[in-house]
């Protein structure tokens, strides 16, 4: 018995951003003198961003990266395009409510900080690490910050202090200008300040803060 296949790419098209292929293969096997033809199709469809990025990094992606329908016949494959348009449409449509939502709250937003307004970070792996800000200067969706230092209350264990900030006292005289990321999700507006050093940055609300090292 021998066996022989073939591949033929039956339609490619660009359609919002994606990729969307559908290809026939054709198994033809020759046994005793008789002939067996089989046929199937494949749906393929691939962003054009993931496209890309298999193309520069092969092996960081399978070859079915994307969706990948296998079907019997034409008319299933052509169906299965149209599904897939259909879910294209819908993720477009999705990100393009989600930017019109976030561009009315930016629009709407009202900076709540005011100056002599004090924030923190908190990061670290195995520690907890913190830096104190002053807001000295209020935009309509920014703050200019200068950092100040921190005054030690208690010790609480080994490498381990509660701390709060030290009003007015700055540490440098360098001033960190930073915007606030106006987000909007079912209607909630919330705001992120980014940390000039690493992480987020938050309102301090008075009380101590834990501050950890050397572990």
């Amino acid at each position: 018995m021998n066996n022989e296949s073939k591949i033929q790419e039956i339609s490619k098209e660009s359609y919002n951003g994606y990729e969307i292929r559908i290809t026939k293969l054709q198994a033809t096997a020759y046994c005793n003198s008789q002939i067996a033809v089989r046929e199937a199709y494949s749906v393929y469809a691939i962003s054009d961003r993931n496209n890309t990025l298999r193309k520069k990094y092969p092996s960081h992606f399978s070859p079915l990266q994307g969706e990948y329908y296998s079907v019997h016949n034409l008319e299933q494959a052509e169906a299965y395009v149209a599904t897939i348009k259909a879910k294209i449409d819908a993720k477009v449509k999705a990100k393009q409510d989600r930017l019109a939502e976030k561009a009315k709250a930016r629009e709407g937003f009202v900076n709540p900080y005011k100056v002599g307004d004090i924030l923190y970070s908190s990061w670290g792996y195995e520690q907890t690490n913190r830096e104190f800000y002053q807001i000295v200067a209020v935009g309509n969706r920014s703050l200019k910050l200068r950092q100040i230092g921190s005054v030690s209350v208690r010790s609480t264990s080994w490498c381990s202090e509660d701390i709060t900030p030290a009003k007015d006292k700055f540490i440098t005289e360098e001033i960190n200008r930073v915007n606030l990321v106006i987000n909007s999700y079912n209607g909630n507006t919330s705001h992120r300040i980014k940390s000039p050093i690493y992480g987020s940055l938050y309102k301090y609300e008075g009380g101590t803060l834990n501050r950890s090292w050397g572990h």
